[in-house]
């Protein structure tokens, strides 16, 4: 015998009373101190899944209210008739239509025992998936995420119901919609047939973006980024790949969009983009101590649409106690196409670290091009020039300085979920720049570097990543002692190889750091996310700076290992790591470093 079975409710029902997993003990008791009324105990008798049974008392009411126990024995048995439905739910949304629940009080007993029997009989299987009326562009059953036949299952009905419309919507069809849906299950051979009833619509092409909220931001540039052409099939997925590019300007706070209700007369269907733009300007700042550099601090404004187009221009400074600077920049989108960003950038600095003292001033100008959403490439020119006052490794050549010419040429893909603290994805950028020397023996080399950086999350609950980073570069064409110093490569540090002291990791003399002309290091963190608030974040870190640019190599790898903690706030975690070095050399390293900053070490 059929019976036609309205599953949504059930489902959303089942959803709604499902609370916090309670221990799956077979009896629960009121606590020692009773409140006034009628204690009872609730219990359980069949072969129920353990599963099941967890969800069984999640939403039970009888469970629920324990510790409020009802005035009397009709009460009680109203919540165990409540209980009986909702029961019902449970087990038809896993398709055990023929559950059969009875529910007993045995009042002689001392808490009152409340009983609910429970056979949950044979699972029924999804025999069939039908969507109707036939179409050449409705999806299969496979297309949805049906298996016909399997093990009949409420949610992965849901879930393909909402991919029908996905389809369409990717196919032409924007107006699609899923008008009725009907679940039949046949008591006789247990099997259960689905049917939608899908009014897939007319397929229509796209027409122009339509912009309502804007007051400073210009519609032109806005226009210029959207990714379909008029007249091109609908595409739910470009109008998608819209949405997140407006979120990534960093200008709005309300981004929505929408077909237009009814196509325009040409049969074209415009996108309906509802803005609401955010303040442009913002002041940030923030403070960082770590062991071996000291106390630091930074400060920065900018602002995001300094012409109405999204230009950016942004000034900010640092101090340390080995470094002092100051830089602007400004990024120009749309350069071009809306496919080019033009930034120009100067930066002067003012150091003081182990291996060297002095200033430098640089200067530079690039194109990036965004070929796909992950990769982009930039090409550019620049200017750099340094006065050395003191170098520790040639202190015959103190007060010297270097100018070079340099045309930095870099592509890279980016993948993360979120830039401040990534769950998944790839980070590979991958460089190399041409240097030529400016002054009278200034030596001429190239500057390749790569870094890459991977996320992977293996847990949801609790979380769980496993991030892992390599570095690498080198100065090749000339010996490691003709590159000025603040061009040399140096390991070691919080950005480098924790638990050993900055810049110390690689070519020293006696215990002055001289700088390298290659460079390598690595790290691994586990990312383990104990709350909301709180992360523990083992890690290990390791590599060098070597004195030749090219193998062999002369100088050992050295590892760092260390703890970290991480505390999560809405502007990003905030970071504490102590870490030591693994093989500690006398007179040079301390048995730890303490780092603490503003976001994830990489």
């Amino acid at each position: 015998m059929g019976i036609i079975i309205r599953l949504a409710c059930a489902v959303v029902l089942a959803l709604a009373l499902c609370g916090p997993a309670l221990a799956p003990a077979a009896t629960r008791t009121a606590p020692a101190r009773t409140p006034a009324g009628l204690a009872y105990v609730v219990r359980f008798s069949g072969d129920i899944p353990a599963e099941t049974l967890d969800l069984l008392r999640q939403v039970s009411k009888a469970e629920t209210l324990i510790q409020n126990p009802p005035d009397s024995i009709l009460l009680l048995e109203r919540r165990a008739e409540e209980d009986k439905a909702n029961f019902a739910k449970v087990f038809q949304s896993d398709g055990y239509f023929a559950a059969t629940i009875a529910a007993a009080v045995d009042q002689s007993a001392t808490p009152a025992v409340l009983t609910y029997a429970v056979t949950p009989g044979p699972r029924f299987t999804l025999r069939q998936a039908t969507l109707e009326p036939p179409g050449p562009d409705l999806p299969t059953p496979a297309d949805i995420g049906l298996t016909v036949p399997s093990p009949f299952s409420a949610k992965a009905v849901v879930d393909a119901e909402a991919k029908i419309t996905d389809i369409l919507h990717r196919k032409g069809h924007p107006y699609a919609k899923v008008a009725n849906r009907q679940v039949t299950a046949d008591f006789g051979t247990h099997d259960v047939a689905v049917v939608w009833d899908v009014e897939a619509g007319p397929r229509a092409t796209f027409g122009p973006a339509r912009f309502s909220g804007l007051a400073t931001v210009k519609e032109g540039y806005l226009a210029g980024l959207v990714p379909w052409a008029e007249g091109a099939p609908y595409d739910a997925d470009l109008v998608t790949r819209f949405r997140k590019k407006l979120v990534s300007l960093d200008l709005f706070t309300l981004v929505a969009d929408e077909p237009a209700p009814e196509p325009d007369p040409d049969g074209r269907v415009p996108v309906l983009v509802t803005l609401a733009e955010r303040k442009h300007r913002t002041i940030k700042g923030g403070v960082d101590y770590k062991t071996d550099e000291g106390p630091g601090a930074n400060l920065g404004w900018e602002h995001r649409n300094l012409f109405g187009g999204g230009e950016k221009l942004s000034v900010a400074a640092s101090a340390s106690s080995i470094e002092q600077f100051g830089e602007a920049s400004f990024e120009k989108p749309d350069f071009i196409t809306p496919k080019e960003l033009f930034k120009a950038r100067g930066k002067i600095a003012n150091e003081n670290k182990k291996a060297y003292e002095g200033q430098n001033a640089q200067a530079t100008g690039s194109i990036r091009r965004q070929f796909t959403d992950s990769f982009s490439a930039a090409a550019g020119l620049g200017y750099r020039a340094s006065r050395i006052i003191k170098d520790q490794s040639r202190p015959w050549e103190d007060d010297k300085r270097y100018g070079f010419v340099f045309l930095p040429v870099e592509a890279g893909y980016d993948t993360r979920n979120d830039v401040l603290d990534p769950q998944k994805g790839l980070q590979a950028t991958v460089s190399a720049a041409p240097y030529w020397g400016t002054l009278a023996g200034g030596p001429n080399f190239v500057r390749p570097e790569f870094s890459l950086a991977n996320y992977f999350k293996l847990a949801d609950k609790p979380g769980l990543v496993l991030a892992t980073r390599v570095i690498g570069g080198a100065n090749i064409g000339t010996d490691r002692d003709n590159v000025s110093p603040d061009l040399r490569y140096y390991a070691g540090g919080s950005g480098s190889i924790r638990g050993y002291p900055y810049q110390t990791v690689g070519p020293l003399r006696g215990n002055t750091p001289v700088g390298g002309g290659s460079l390598l290091t690595f790290s691994a963190e586990l990312r383990f996310r104990v709350t909301e608030l709180i992360g523990i974040v083992p890690f290990v870190d390791g590599g060098s700076a070597f004195i030749n640019p090219l193998p062999p190599y002369n100088q050992p790898i050295l590892l760092g290992a260390g703890l970290g903690v991480r505390i999560y706030t809405p502007v990003g975690p905030v970071r504490l790591d102590v870490a030591t070095p693994v093989t500690p050399r006398k007179d040079i390293d301390d048995i730890a470093q303490f780092y603490f900053s503003i976001g994830q070490s990489f």
